[in-house]
């Protein structure tokens, strides 16, 4: 099956929220407590976060589907940063999100999904795209190094009420 990748909008937030943490527990189930990843998807994948997320005038969404009806299969979300002092600095934007169920890797969805990201934050004159990403999940370090993501250093990350050192990850956006 092939997923096609499409930019979301204010109406696609239940949609975002619903996938968003249907495929963090894929993601994650094993890396993390079964308990800490419900807490996580309580706090932040409903629908009024994600309304509220789209809202923001640095903010893009792009969700991967697949037919028969166009069904969600995974997503990312540019965000303006949210790190330690120190890992971010003017002018960078984070992709707080990339997500795509296991059954679709190899598709190239993650690959345009990505590709999105970058696009939107040279139109928005970013210098720097940022990520961070659990320690453990090898997949997507070697995904993010291809693209070419440097680390740059560790955040804590909190997944309820467990902590991770998370690598930062950076690409810089200077022209090609």
């Amino acid at each position: 099956m092939i997923a096609t990748v499409r930019e979301c909008t204010e109406a696609d937030a239940a949609t975002l929220a619903l996938i968003g943490a249907a495929t963090l527990l894929e993601a994650f189930a094993g890396f993390v407590p079964g308990d800490a990843l419900l807490a996580h998807c309580r706090k932040y994948h409903f629908p009024a976060a994600y309304e509220s997320a789209l809202q923001q005038p640095q903010t893009r969404a792009w969700l991967a589907e697949v037919e028969p009806g166009a069904a969600p299969v995974g997503y990312a979300m540019l965000t303006a940063p949210d790190f330690p002092a120190g890992l971010s600095h003017e002018g960078d934007l984070e992709l707080r999100r990339i997500y795509l169920f296991s059954k679709f890797h190899g598709s190239g969805a993650s690959r345009r999904m990505m590709d999105l990201a970058v696009a939107s934050a040279r139109q928005q004159n970013a210098k720097r795209l940022l990520l961070g990403v659990h320690p453990d999940n090898q997949r997507a370090l070697a995904f993010y190094r291809k693209v070419g993501f440097v680390q740059i250093g560790v955040r804590t990350f909190h997944v309820g009420d467990c902590a991770f050192q998370d690598p930062v990850l950076a690409l810089s956006l200077n022209a090609e």
